[in-house]
């Protein structure tokens, strides 16, 4: 069996970090748009809008870390460092 190229693998590796980040941040922004969507509900008590708001920005918001850690993640998939403790 052919092994598999430095390259190769760390091309499947960023795809597969990329596409958790993605499938995460569908989840949240979809959220994040059902909560913003129900304050637009006609005789909504003003309390229930600022806290489905509220809702909405932390889905927001719990998004943004998502990126910051797909950045790391990339940077060490290129480092090798994964690479050179599975020779271990």
């Amino acid at each position: 069996m052919r092994q598999e190229s430095i390259e190769a693998a760390h091309r499947r590796k960023k795809r597969a970090a990329a596409l958790g980040v993605t499938f995460y941040g569908l989840i949240m922004l979809g959220s994040a748009a059902v909560m913003a969507g129900l304050c637009f509900i006609p005789d909504m008590p003003l309390a229930a809008q600022i806290v489905l708001g509220i809702c909405a920005a932390g889905f927001v918001l719990m998004f943004l870390p998502a990126l910051w850690v797909l950045r790391a993640r990339f940077k060490e998939i290129e480092g090798g460092e994964s690479d050179a403790a599975a020779q271990y």
